[in-house]
């Protein structure tokens, strides 16, 4: 398998993830926090070291607190709904925000009857900030959501420029930093974020299972998943302080071993280096492709390992169905669940996107196989492949 669609879950691993996971699951995965026997206080140990880690590649330390979870929408729920909301609130969000953010705050503007409004952006679908300065003075923002990295055409926002604007109205700012850390440096303190999430199984290289988020010192947020973490357990309140307050139930030691290999591995390799390599081959040859419409990052920004494609002639499904029945290559077809950018990009009679998301371990013979694919792809291919495939978009 040609593998492509590192978007959604970096693939394959470094072997010390692999390895580190494997001999964690055999030998010291139980729970921390929970006991004083030697394997107990050696997780819990584990745990603190890779919040610290954590701190330290976002260069936070003494900034803020890292709160773990199960999965990033788990993370980003938290922080929303722990936000005290009121039916006057303003809610901000880009057009580029996947709906782990979107369908939490819709849910609260069904529910409360918040506002959601949208981020301007310009005729090349970059922010504009000029235009956002203008409609946070008619509007003034109670809550910025921002991704550092589109999931669907790989445009690195300027979540900066937008959260130093947010802060004159103190704003409560979000990154969703799932796309970037580990590949982005991201630094805490200057980013003017309140809460930063992330997912490990994404740019951090490392298993499904463990992901989280950093909190701003003195930034407030109420509980909203609860249970036992192991602290003062005769209480029916959870702990007051952080990041206890937040953290609730077994966490995930074996893939937290796994998060911390792949740490290590990423102060060894330059990431970002390759895959800016990966997209300056692939982008011009891709454009130059018969029949295919590129979506990129706007002229001038930064881009990232994901770009999204449509072939002339086929629904985005279609060509994902083509090159994974003929050629074994794995790419994501549908609209990712990125719910506001598909009409901006104007893709509807595609169904969406075909998008191709690159990983460290990408090579660009892996990418001339794809676009000599792509070269070839004809309706008489689609006849073999059945309406089950055909119907695996999102």
């Amino acid at each position: 398998m040609i593998y492509l669609d590192n978007a959604a879950t970096t693939f394959p691993k470094p072997e010390a993830v692999y390895e580190a996971v494997d001999h964690y699951n055999r030998t010291e995965a139980v729970n921390a926090g929970r006991g004083a026997y030697h394997a107990a206080r050696a997780a819990t140990q584990m745990i603190r070291d890779v919040k610290t880690e954590l701190l330290s590649l976002c260069d936070a330390r003494e900034q803020a607190e890292i709160v773990l979870t199960h999965s990033v929408t788990t993370a980003l729920n938290q922080i929303i709904f722990g936000r005290r909301w009121t039916k006057d609130s303003v809610a901000y969000v880009s057009p580029y925000e996947h709906n782990a953010v979107l369908r939490p705050l819709r849910l609260l503007q069904k529910r409360i009857g918040i506002s959601i409004r949208e981020l301007p952006i310009d005729e090349k679908l970059a922010i504009d900030l000029e235009a956002v300065k203008r409609a946070f003075a008619e509007c003034p923002p109670d809550f910025v959501a921002v991704s550092a990295v589109s999931n669907t055409t790989g445009y690195v926002l300027p979540a900066r420029e937008i959260f130093l604007l947010a802060k004159e109205y103190e704003a409560f700012t979000l990154l969703d930093a799932s796309q970037a850390l580990g590949l982005l440096r991201l630094r805490f303190g200057t980013l003017r974020a309140d809460a930063l999430t992330f997912a490990g199984h994404k740019t951090l290289y490392a298993p499904f299972g463990i992901a989280g988020f950093l909190l701003r010192n003195g930034a407030e947020l109420d509980e909203w998943l609860v249970g036992g973490n192991g602290n003062n357990s005769l209480s029916m309140d959870m702990p007051s302080y952080m990041p206890d307050k937040l953290e609730s139930s077994s966490l995930n030691t074996p893939a937290i071993a796994g998060l911390q290999a792949s740490l290590r591995w990423l102060k060894t390799v330059k990431p970002l280096e390759k895959e800016k390599e990966l997209m300056d081959y692939l982008l011009p040859h891709l454009a130059a492709t018969p029949g295919v419409t590129v979506y990129q990052a706007p002229e001038g920004a930064q881009q990232a390992g994901v770009v999204s494609f449509n072939l002339e002639g086929f629904r985005a499904n279609e060509v994902a169905a083509i090159l994974d029945e003929k050629w074994d290559i794995a790419v994501r077809a549908g609209h990712h669940c990125a719910a506001l950018v598909h009409a901006h990009l104007q893709n509807k009679k595609y169904d969406g996107t075909v998008r191709v998301s690159v990983s460290y371990f990408t090579t660009k013979e892996e990418l001339d196989i794809l676009l000599e694919a792509l070269k070839e792809i004809n309706r008489d291919m689609l006849k073999d492949i059945s309406d089950n495939i055909l119907r695996g978009s999102c």
